[in-house]
């Protein structure tokens, strides 16, 4: 058995916040800890799914995944983003354009001279993404390590394997991730009047060209 060997408090918290657990597996022998990609599913245990985000592990809404299926997704090109490719669909999800109208779409806005405005509000719009999930997770650890059960902790992770957590400095982890998640909250909220500051001027841009947004 592990217990996190050469891991600060830092790291675990850090860990933590990732998805990642470096800790004892009880109860399960012969099987190393699996790395999963961005964008990959699985079925833990007990049945739930789940899929691995860049900020970790997240739990699969299946009756979203159903209804957006059963939605036909047509770009403003008329084609099917259904029989799209990868990127068509990562492309429509995030701006609702296919891939070549969305290489069409910002290169008029370049020529125009208004692609700075336009990326700074995506830009924008990705981290405050970013940081909320961060701050889901952090809200986690807070609510983790706030139980009073003592220097020995249990949980289940999203593999369906036990783990124990021992040797952790249980306050000084608390410390820092109420201190991380005061300064995610204090982010997000400037970042939230500089996404609305950044639409407002993409889209002013855009109206002079008679041009659609995509917010």
């Amino acid at each position: 058995m592990k217990h996190g060997i050469n891991k600060s408090n830092i790291d675990i918290l850090k860990d933590y916040v990732a998805g990642v657990r470096p800790f004892i597996q009880v109860g399960y022998e012969g099987k190393k800890v699996i790395k999963r990609k961005v964008g990959e599913r699985w079925t833990d245990a007990k049945g739930k799914e789940w899929e691995q985000r860049e900020s970790g592990p997240v739990t699969v809404n299946r009756v979203a995944d159903i209804v957006r299926a059963a939605k036909k997704q047509f770009c403003a090109c008329g084609q099917d983003i259904q029989w799209g490719s990868k990127l068509d669909r990562k492309f429509f999800n995030r701006t609702g354009l296919c891939e070549n109208c969305l290489i069409t779409y910002e290169t008029k806005l370049r020529i125009l001279g208004i692609y700075d405005e336009y990326e700074r509000y995506k830009m924008i719009s990705n981290e405050l993404g970013f940081l909320k999930e961060a701050q889901e997770k952090l809200k986690d650890v807070v609510k983790f390590f706030s139980q009073d059960s003592g220097d020995v902790q249990m949980i289940c992770n999203s593999e369906g394997f036990i783990e124990r957590w021992k040797d952790v400095n249980k306050d000084q982890i608390l410390l820092d991730s109420t201190r991380d998640l005061k300064l995610a909250k204090t982010k997000i909220a400037a970042l939230i009047k500089l996404k609305k500051e950044a639409k407002k001027n993409y889209i002013t841009s855009a109206a002079k060209y008679k041009l659609e947004t995509y917010v």
